[in-house]
């Protein structure tokens, strides 16, 4: 019997859509190529169950089988995003709605709906018998299930039939109690909105400009929703299979992360980053990692190009090898390729993988042979250590994220990307290390936390323990835009925040668009700059100020600020600085925290610091496609070479290493 341990490496396998007789020859190649790990099963249902209640497994069995026999293990999937034509046929009721009333078509996956009692209990029936075939089998690792769970997308709204609307009234029932409560938190008084009774209130069409608290409960509800549906799975999983269970999600938080994974083993992620933005796939790596107590995986990305009807873009030589090493370094120990072979017909038959439909290494191979090769040298070191926490966090919610769609305070606003851009890569630039942490998560490891584009600090108690935590002597950097809004995104009547101008010992006398002009600000220290998307300015109570307006209806109030706490400190962000000032704001105030950086190295360096019993050391990955150095704080071995390292060192375009010291 073959040990399979991390690090996991390998692809998401189709044998349903190759003859039988080919998968010898599949496997030999994945053998060579150094792989240890497949992913199968996912879109399989019509093959497990052909007819309704005739199922057939054993040609699942043989694949496993046949790849632990190479000593590969597998990742099952449940394949509940497709469901087969007949269940589709047979039970119509099963087909979701899309918000203009058209009754989704049998066609591609995602396009049944997930609180639908009847589609719940064939997905019931199909995971127990896949449980109970592939639940104690050794060869199998884990479980994925269904595929990729969101509302159709981050833009759309989600299923709107009869079920999920009776659904959605119930939950607003349970939430509010009665509609008078629920009334007095919308202000429905204005526009004439008041509802004498939950079933007066509309399923929120896109057609139609809705009050932004329905919008926002029912984005909260669809999310629910999934989460439901998946934890559906889980519990069956969990009661008949022995192996840790998971669900891939994408790079967004159309479903809430921390929801999704408090019932479940292992967080999975699938992501399809490019030359340009690849450092981008690291932040979404830093948020993985907190949420679970153990390595995540992450089930998808790519060799090469992305696409489901064109290929797009060509990723230059080198990308595939740093790709494939950030999971490892940030703290997962699995990382897999969309996908193995690609497929001869059918959907996204111009996506990138490891060898084409006809069986030929794709240009990327030979990188892929270089990352198998280089997991084997450094496996023992992968195991035996974790990424150090620095004890600085960033805050990234999927309420937040809700609220910026239904009714963004700037016109334009991205918070996904304003927070990535205008915080993390300033932070990346000065080799900060964070977390990102969901409002839930516990403050208590950390020593400085920001909260940028944070509305809602009463988002799982936010607001109680931040303030605690605070008072025992954390460094909190609160904006711009934070602290703005109620759960119900609703304002403040008392003040522009709930409560951040006592805390920040401010009073907040204008607020500002940072559109379609952005204003000027001087620094404590001299320097003349920018702001950027948002502007609050602020008059001191008892708080000193960082940086002030020099232009404006804002000109000489402040618009940074530091004010003690208890042991303490809370800095208010009016605005966004620009970027190199972020830099020297964010290194000043960890060096105040007591946040080292990871090291001394080049902004293009990902530089991530680990230990643990098999010792210290780092990983490095350059992102941006350029050469780098890095400064190592004493010497040790790359076990990617083999070679002594000490000082200043080289690393060239997409490079890795793995360092150990000593």
């Amino acid at each position: 019997m073959p040990e399979h341990r991390p690090p996991y490496f390998g692809a998401a396998y189709y044998p349903e859509d190759w003859p039988l007789e080919q998968i010898d020859h599949d496997i030999a190649m994945m053998k060579e190529t150094g792989m240890n790990c497949m992913r199968i099963g996912e879109f399989a249902w019509s093959r497990m169950e052909p007819r309704e209640g005739h199922y057939d497994f054993d040609w699942l069995h043989l694949v496993v089988d046949k790849l632990a026999a190479a000593g590969i293990a597998t990742i099952m999937g449940t394949p509940t995003a497709t469901p087969p034509a007949w269940l589709s046929e047979k039970y119509p009721q099963v087909l979701g709605v899309t918000d203009t009333g058209v009754v989704k078509q049998h066609g591609a996956r995602r396009h049944a709906c997930p609180n639908n009692p009847v589609y719940r209990e064939h997905c019931a029936r199909i995971v127990t018998k896949m449980a109970r075939e592939f639940g104690q089998d050794p060869n199998v690792i884990g479980w994925q299930i269904d595929n990729e769970v969101y509302p159709n997308g981050v833009c759309e709204r989600g299923c709107f039939c009869p079920v999920c609307y009776a659904r959605f009234l119930e939950a607003l029932r349970r939430k509010f109690g009665d509609i008078d409560a629920l009334n007095r938190a919308w202000c429905t008084d204005l526009w004439s909105q008041t509802y004498q009774s939950f079933s007066q209130i509309p399923p929120p069409r896109s057609t139609t400009w809705h009050h932004p608290a329905l919008v926002l409960e029912w984005m909260l509800f669809q999310s629910d929703s999934y989460v439901e549906f998946v934890h559906h799975q889980g519990e069956i999983l969990h009661r008949l299979a022995r192996q840790p269970v998971g669900t891939d999600m994408m790079p967004m938080l159309g479903v809430s992360y921390q929801r999704m994974f408090e019932k479940l083993d292992v967080v999975q992620h699938n992501h399809y980053h490019s030359t340009h933005d690849l450092w981008q796939a690291a932040f979404w790596m830093d948020y993985l990692r907190p949420l679970k107590n153990r390595p995540f995986w992450n089930t998808e990305t790519s060799t090469c190009w992305g696409g489901n009807v064109v290929a797009m873009g060509y990723m230059e030589e080198g990308f595939c090898r740093a790709n494939s090493w950030l999971p490892f370094a940030l703290g997962g120990e699995a990382n897999l390729y969309w996908l193995w072979r690609t497929h001869w017909a059918g959907h996204e038959l111009m996506h990138g993988s490891v060898i084409s439909a006809a069986g030929r290494p794709m240009h990327t191979y030979g990188e892929v042979l270089e990352v198998a090769r280089g997991l084997e040298a450094a496996g023992d070191f992968l195991r035996g250590t974790r990424p150090v926490n620095s004890g600085l966090a960033v805050h990234f919610s999927t309420h937040a994220w809700y609220v910026a769609q239904t009714q963004p305070q700037v016109k334009g606003f991205n918070y996904q990307g304003q927070l990535i851009n205008g915080v993390i890569r300033p932070m990346m630039d000065a080799q900060l290390r964070a977390d990102v942490i969901d409002p839930a998560a516990d403050l208590s490891p950390y020593r400085m936390i920001v909260s940028p584009f944070l509305p809602m600090l009463d988002e799982s108690g936010l607001r109680d323990r931040l303030a605690k935590w605070i008072e025992s002597g954390g460094t909190w950097i609160a904006g711009p835009m934070t602290d703005k809004r109620n759960l119900h995104a609703a304002k403040f009547t008392h003040a522009p925040y709930g409560s951040l101008e006592q805390w920040g010992g401010i009073y907040c006398r204008y607020e500002i668009p940072g559109d379609p002009r952005q204003f000027k600000l001087r620094w404590d220290y001299g320097a003349e700059s920018e702001g950027s998307v948002w502007y609050d300015s602020m008059e001191l109570r008892c708080a000193q100020a960082l940086a002030t307006y020099t232009e404006g209806p804002m000109k000489g109030l402040a618009a940074v600020t530091r004010h003690r706490m208890g042991k303490g400190q809370v800095v208010v962000l009016g605005t966004l600085p620009k970027p190199p000032e972020m830099r020297k704001l964010l290194e000043r105030l960890a060096a105040d925290s007591q946040v080292p950086p990871a090291a001394q190295a080049s902004p293009n360096l990902l530089v991530v610091p680990r230990e643990g019993p098999a010792g210290r050391g780092l990983i490095c990955i350059e992102l941006q496609n350029q050469p780098a150095t890095l400064t190592l704080p004493m010497p040790g071995t790359d076990l990617l070479s083999g070679r002594q390292v000490s000082g200043q060192v080289a690393i060239g375009a997409f490079g890795v290493m793995a360092v150990r010291y000593g």
